[in-house]
């Protein structure tokens, strides 16, 4: 059975509150706990392995998903529909948060709209059988939202599948994601699907692609906010480290911490890139503000307009994240290689 291939101080964890291995073909096939492409069965017993090695069963196939944010819009392509969402689904002004991807919000039940928001009465007014969530580290405990004594709070209630984030290139996040969508009963050979695998591979064929033809181009991807500006660690994050995995040469900021190296402002120039990728977030600064900060506009790409927007939360199926990798192409198409020598 062929699957993606590849795997991969402030942790983004903390952030937030306040993924040359790859082939050139990435083939995507469904590969859902053996049940080759098709749905799992609805009756009998039902058991998932998740990403912390943890096995949850149930007496039948859950029907009543509550989940994060960024992981409901994936299985949601699948066709599986979570009940209850938590995390950040809408900004402050009423749209709908970027990871949000196609859900119908007005179809979900909100239990929290933050990092740090999650309403244990919302949750368990909907009954839910099962939680899912992303695994954000190493430790067992290290999930979106669902934190230390909230998590045995939750368990209560519904058990929760949680898959990694953690140091795992994006085709294998998006498999996992698959597999758990099969296995609530989603279909991975939907011609929605069919078509968006093929769009992926192609996507990446073209990204690779726009990389070999640009030799020497380097790649900063950042985050920010008004005291601090972050260097990204791709290897901490599924897309960038599959873009770098497609041969895209990026910065890798040091330091002890995951995700980021935080640096002083006066410390922005420190690495010299010929393209800058920023997070386009609604609580990072966006590009009116970061313009007010002198060192931020007097580094050279900047000052060439070699600014692009980092989409960064990925989106982990072939639907949502083929349009990003399209849209990275033409940016590294149109990149100048000479601005950071």
């Amino acid at each position: 059975m062929s699957v993606f291939q590849g795997a991969g101080g402030l942790s983004r964890r903390g952030f937030l509150i306040g993924a040359g291995g790859v082939a050139a073909t990435v083939v995507l096939a469904a590969c859902g706990n053996g049940n080759g492409g098709g749905a799992a069965a609805s009756t009998g017993p039902w058991e998932f392995t998740d990403d912390r090695g943890q096995k949850i069963t149930r007496d039948r196939r859950p029907t009543r998903v509550v989940a994060y944010v960024s992981s409901a819009a994936p299985l949601w392509d699948y066709g599986v529909r979570a009940i209850g969402v938590f995390g950040p689904q809408k900004t402050a002004d009423g749209k709908k948060e970027i990871q949000a991807g196609n859900i119908d919000l007005a179809a979900e039940t909100s239990v929290g709209n933050a990092w740090d928001d999650f309403s244990l009465e919302k949750f368990a007014a909907l009954k839910p059988d099962l939680v899912v969530t992303g695994l954000s580290g190493a430790k067992p405990t290290d999930l979106w939202v669902i934190q230390n004594d909230l998590i045995g709070k939750v368990e209560k209630v519904a058990p929760i599948v949680a898959l990694s984030e953690y140091k795992v290139t994006l085709p294998k996040v998006i498999q996992r994601y698959e597999q758990l969508a099969v296995a609530l009963g989603g279909d991975a050979n939907s011609p929605t699907i069919t078509k968006a695998k093929a769009d992926f591979q192609q996507a990446s064929d073209d990204l690779k692609a726009a990389v070999k033809s640009k030799p020497g181009l380097k790649v900063l991807a950042v985050s920010s906010d008004k005291d601090n500006l972050y260097v990204c660690k791709p290897e901490f994050f599924a897309d960038l480290s599959y873009y770098r995995d497609l041969g895209l040469d990026l910065v890798n900021g040091s330091g002890p911490d995951d995700y980021f190296e935080t640096l002083s402002w006066e410390q922005a120039g420190k690495y010299p890139a010929d393209l800058i990728l920023s997070d386009s977030r609604t609580f990072a600064l966006s590009k009116q503000q970061l313009a007010q900060i002198p060192t931020w506009a007097q580094l050279p790409a900047v000052k060439a307009g070699a600014v692009a927007d980092w989409s960064t939360e990925p989106r982990f199926n072939p639907v949502l994240a083929t349009p990003v990798i399209q849209k990275l192409t033409e940016v590294v198409k149109a990149a100048r290689t000479d601005i950071a020598a």
